[in-house]
């Protein structure tokens, strides 16, 4: 399915949101989502399943199934700092991001063929994922038809913090930057195509 028009529509949903601050939790990035694919697409409410059980991974959910001939998951992770302004795990964030794609990975051709993940965060996840040191700047920036390859061995040399978030699900994978854009008040828009060989 064509999503360009889709997560156009997203983005400017989301960029007027954040720009007159109104309060937006995961919830909220996810039904604008929704608002964006229902205004662009001849999708019906009827086509969306939320929190489908993830055949794949026992007690697991994928966030949003798009029924039809072909399925497409999707994701969503929505990074914003703490209530108060108490320090966030960065590092345990980050490896929340790669968990998230390891599970679409996990799901079975027979349910999507395509699968997408939605990332949006503030500026503070974003210095992180910037930040060469953590090994995650070419994820991150990814633009064109780029692939960005994702392997146990990449992440040898993580935290410990980092590699055990992320071991259960590990896998080998790749993903291809769809839609990137910077949102007003310092927030990131990244959209994945997540590639792997399909389990049947």
């Amino acid at each position: 399915m064509e999503l360009n028009n889709t997560f156009q529509k997203f983005s400017d949903l989301l960029n007027e949101r954040f720009r007159r601050d109104v309060y937006t939790t995961e919830d909220s990035i996810r039904y604008t989502f929704y608002a964006a694919l229902l205004s662009t697409t001849e999708l019906e409410p009827i086509d969306l399943i939320l929190e489908h059980n993830h055949p794949g991974i026992q007690g697991a959910q994928i966030d949003t199934v798009i029924t039809g001939s072909n399925g497409i998951a999707v994701e969503f992770k929505y990074d914003r700092g703490n209530p108060g302004g108490s320090n966030q795990n960065r590092t345990l964030r980050a490896a929340a991001v790669m968990a998230d794609i390891f599970r679409l990975v996990k799901v079975p051709s027979s349910l999507a063929t395509e699968k997408y993940f939605i990332y949006i965060t503030d500026s503070e996840m974003a210095r992180y994922f910037r930040n060469p040191t953590n090994r995650l700047q070419e994820f991150f920036e990814l633009t064109g038809t780029a692939q960005f390859s994702i392997t146990s061995s990449r992440f040898q040399s993580s935290s410990p913090t980092f590699t055990t978030r992320i071991a259960p699900l590990v896998c080998d994978c790749a993903v291809v930057s769809v839609y990137s854009a910077d949102l007003a008040g310092g927030h990131c828009f990244r959209a994945f195509q997540v590639l792997a060989e399909q389990i049947v």
